[in-house]
């Protein structure tokens, strides 16, 4: 007998490379219980190795990316893919709207799964044919979830969607731990984010110029933008206080946020970013950016700052404030901490998608 208990999850994911999007449904397959049979889907060899490292026991599989609409071997591949699997629910894991796009059309052709598919990114559809296929899909839904509420309004508004038609689960994160972090006694900020140019560290750089020493700044991650990022910061002559940390991806930022004085996120575009949610957790205050669904979660003069894009004025002044009163943005951190425990766990998060799976079964 099939329950939300006991029945067979397939997750497909056209990722490429690892991303937020893979990070965030490696902790749902973490939490799932043990008796949900899942099957991992996907297009690229390491993507899959690194989410079944996550649930081991589940069973993995690789298949070749469908390049576009003309490629009717790709299609059909698919197709008869989805129908072996015999899954009760078939969940497909989107890093921005048009993700997936071809392989849920295929999906929608196979009689059984119900069909689920999780919106990663506010970034909208890719093209006029990519929002009509978008809406073809989605009417096919068991469930179509984002990671925040303005996440999923931004998507129904850029593809057409009924509006509420796009349901919320936060993905939360797992309780942070205490490394420990080697760093002097100045006022030290963290941000956590891959160099690429939709995180805005190029601008963060232009507001830090503005905060005066001895302020520090540590930038956690790396990526195809690390090298122009460097060349920024000598040219503002930020090399004795901005820091490069690279980090390995079997290594948590979030157990080391707890050393810091406060987040910065200067993103152009997010969803619902885990990294505010885990330096909530480890009771810091955050200054971001009003992208996505941010502003569900940072709330000015209780847990941080929301400044507008592309702004380092505004993101300066928002440092500066944090940094002029340490009390003051230590009881922020508090705040901060208080309301990640009751929205932004784990636990609440697989409670959620637990109360999905027996509602759509």
């Amino acid at each position: 007998m099939t329950t939300a208990q006991s029945f067979r999850l397939s997750i497909y994911s056209d990722a490429a490379a690892l991303g937020g999007a893979e990070v965030n449904l490696s902790r749902v397959l973490e939490g799932l219980p043990n008796s949900i049979q899942v099957t991992i889907v996907g297009v690229d060899d390491d993507v899959v190795d690194w989410l079944r490292s996550h649930r081991p026991s589940a069973q993995a599989l690789t298949i070749p990316a469908i390049e576009n609409r003309t490629d009717l071997r790709g299609l059909s591949r698919h197709r008869s893919t989805f129908s072996r699997l015999d899954a009760d629910v078939l969940q497909f894991n989107l890093s921005s709207a048009s993700s997936c796009q071809w392989a849920m059309f295929m999906a929608s052709f196979v009689r059984g799964p119900k069909r689920v598919a999780i919106e990663n990114s506010p970034m909208g559809v890719w093209s006029g044919t990519s929002a009509k296929l978008k809406r073809f899909t989605s009417s096919r839904l068991a469930a179509h979830v984002a990671v925040g509420d303005r996440t999923g309004r931004m998507i129904e508004e850029s593809s057409g969607l009924p509006t509420g038609s796009i349901e919320t689960i936060y993905h939360g994160v797992p309780d942070v731990g205490h490394a420990i972090v080697e760093r002097g006694p100045e006022p030290t900020l963290l941000t956590v984010a891959r160099h690429d140019p939709v995180k805005g560290i190029d601008f963060l750089l232009d507001a830090f110029a503005l905060v005066p020493a001895p302020a520090r700044l540590v930038l956690i991650g790396d990526g195809t933008e690390t090298d122009n990022l460097k060349a920024q910061r000598a040219e503002l002559g930020l090399d004795d206080r901005v820091e490069f940390r690279p980090l390995p991806w079997d290594e948590r930022a979030a157990d080391v946020m707890w050393a810091y004085d406060g987040l910065v996120l200067p993103s152009r575009l997010e969803g619902f970013p885990v990294t505010i949610a885990e330096a909530m957790l480890a009771g810091l205050p955050v200054v971001a950016t009003d992208v996505g669904s941010v502003s569900e979660a940072v709330i000015p003069g209780e847990t941080g700052w929301i400044v507008e894009p592309e702004n380092p004025t505004a993101l300066a002044e928002a440092i500066l404030d944090l940094l002029s009163d340490p009390e003051r943005a230590k009881a922020m951190g508090g705040n901060a901490r208080r309301a990640a425990e009751s929205r932004f766990t784990m636990e609440a998060t697989i409670a959620a998608y637990m109360s999905l799976y027996e509602r759509i079964l």
